[in-house]
């Protein structure tokens, strides 16, 4: 009996043996699962490959941001391509494309290269442009480093609302977004970053030496304010002239000398009045020649009576081959309309010259912001204001208003148009959420001291024709308006989402319609130049508003 139980125990005592082994296997195991899940990877990823360029080839870095473009190296010098110099770093540089030349005009005067010219600052290349890295960074308001290894541009153009943070250990910034990612770059206790994305552990940044990757949360702190600055080079501050009162302006449409003699009953309940911007200048040949309305008896009636003159060159009404698009592409054609601008402004005393140049398509824009810096910088020699006018944000973006607003005085938001003679319904000119998102877009590139916002004096009537696939419509002033919504028996409602009062009347062959432009809607716009504090009001046009709007534009202006 003893035998057997000595037996059943040596059995027994196996099975914690066996338990221990398989518990010291899962331990390894896991161990081993842990170490592959936690071990840091100190490799460090190519940065040829990183950022895509072979041995001859510079990357561009601008704001946070790798381009695709790419800059060439050549006899040791980088090259960046004049299309990212442009869009990305600096649209001062002009690249006049039928003299092959390119231009920087600054306060100072103009800068002119051409290729092969001996300066080595422009290449042609593969039938592209390319500007001389440091051509670019000595000559520009930007932030902006050439360094090597790989080679690479970085640089920065924007300063304001950038979330720094501050390294609070020395680490390394990974491709990925796990310690098995390959490393970049390695930063030190104390540097700066930019936060570009923000997450729980690990969080997405921009180096000093233009890498973007991650860092671990825990190695960050958010820097103290003013830790990335700039200081503007006053080579590159262009003169202002900026008014010590609110503009409050008027364009008054002539198609002939005789309209200047109306100037008299046109302003004469204009209360508050203080500029009045007469359409005078339209080119009248392919050389720039200009027809010019201007009288100086008119510019001394407006200044007996209280107001600056801003003489208007429009291309509204200019046709065929007097366009701005073909005449402002050389430079010889603008000096040639600057030069008459200047001339008629020195004989008839004229204070401004308001640009109303509307017909330009994307391509066309650098030679428009060319031709306004040059208009500036010789007009402000001769304290002669500038304004330059705009349809809103919505419609024109590519205008670059940030850069008009670098040279010209005012930026006038023409805040009407919603809807035209054309439109594939009817609606309202200028509705108020459309207004306002106007005047938002605007300041998103030009500070509220010089903006001026036009509200339209007119109405359109619309007539839709049952069977025609788009309405008919006609701009009228403020009685006439109300003369087409008695004569279609249409009733008027206000709209506090719109500003206006509208209305609609049906017949057996079509629907009336009308979106109010009166004192009310004038009020409600009013309202949205004060709250969002801008440079003042302007008006299109003269004669076309009953004489309280101007009571109302003048309390409004005044307070």
């Amino acid at each position: 009996m003893a035998r057997r139980r000595r037996r059943r125990r040596r059995r027994r005592s196996i099975l914690p043996i066996l338990i221990c082994m398989a518990f010291v296997v899962v331990i390894v195991y896991l161990a081993t699962i842990l170490f592959k899940k936690v071990s840091v990877n100190e490799d460090r990823m190519d940065p040829m490959v990183y950022y895509g360029i072979g041995p001859s080839e510079a990357a561009i870095i601008v704001d946070d941001r790798i381009l695709e473009l790419k800059g060439l190296i050549r006899d040791g010098e980088v090259y960046l391509p004049y299309g990212a110099v442009w869009n990305t770093l600096n649209s001062s540089f002009y690249w006049e494309s039928t003299t092959e030349q390119l231009l920087l005009t600054l306060p100072g005067g103009t800068n002119v290269w051409s290729v092969g010219d001996g300066t080595g600052v422009l290449l042609k290349e593969g039938g592209k442009l390319y500007v001389s890295a440091s051509c670019i960074r000595d000559n520009s308001d930007i932030d902006m480093e050439i360094l090597e290894d790989p080679c690479r541009v970085v640089a920065r153009t924007k300063w304001n609302n950038l979330a720094a943070e501050t390294v609070t250990e020395d680490t390394v910034v990974r491709y990925g977004s796990n310690p098995k990612s390959e490393v970049l770059t390695y930063l030190k206790d104390g540097d700066t970053v930019v936060l570009t994305e923000n997450a729980q552990d690990w969080c997405k940044v921009s180096t000093a030496d233009g890498y973007l990757g991650y860092v671990r949360k825990s190695s960050l702190m958010e820097a103290p304010e003013g830790s990335i600055t700039h200081t503007t080079d006053e080579r590159f501050i262009y003169k202002k002239i900026v008014l010590d009162h609110p503009i409050v302006m008027a364009w008054q449409y002539t198609s002939t000398k005789e309209n200047n003699n109306e100037f008299d009953v046109l302003t004469e309940h204009a209360v508050g009045l203080n500029t009045v911007a007469p359409v005078w200048f339209r080119y009248s040949s392919a050389e720039g020649d200009l027809e010019s309305l201007a009288e100086k008896s008119y510019v001394d009636r407006a200044h007996s009576a209280g107001m600056q003159v801003w003489g208007t060159l429009s291309d509204v009404s200019g046709g065929g081959e007097f366009t701005s698009g073909t005449i402002l592409k050389t430079h010889e054609v603008r000096a040639h309309v600057i030069s008459q601008l200047l001339d008629i402004a020195a004989e008839t005393g004229m204070d401004g010259i308001n640009i109303d140049i509307e017909n330009l398509v994307e391509d066309e824009i650098p030679q428009y912001l060319q031709f306004l810096r040059e208009l500036c910088v010789a007009a402000h020699e001769k304290n002669i204001i500038v304004s330059s006018d705009n349809y809103v944000p919505q419609f024109t973006g590519y205008y670059n208003r940030k850069e008009q607003a670098k040279t010209v005085d005012y930026i006038v938001i023409m805040g009407y148009d919603e809807h035209v003679n054309g439109s594939a319904e009817a609606g309202s000119v200028a509705s108020l959420p459309f207004v306002e998102k106007g005047i938002q877009d605007t300041l998103a590139e030009v500070p509220a001291s010089q903006v001026i916002n036009a509200l339209p004096f007119y109405t359109r009537g619309w007539t839709s024709w049952f069977g025609q696939e788009r309405p008919d419509s006609e701009a009228l002033g403020m009685n006439d308006a109300d003369n087409f919504a008695v004569d279609h028996g249409i009733y008027l409602s206000w709209d506090s989402s719109m500003g206006q009062r509208s209305g609609t009347a049906v017949t057996d062959d079509a629907r009336y319609s009308i979106w109010m432009e009166d004192e009310q809607a004038v009020e409600e716009k009013m309202k949205l130049i004060r709250k969002y504090n801008l440079a003042g009001v302007g008006a299109w046009r003269l004669g076309f508003e009953r004489d309280g709007v101007w009571d109302i534009i003048d309390r409004y202006m005044k307070q």
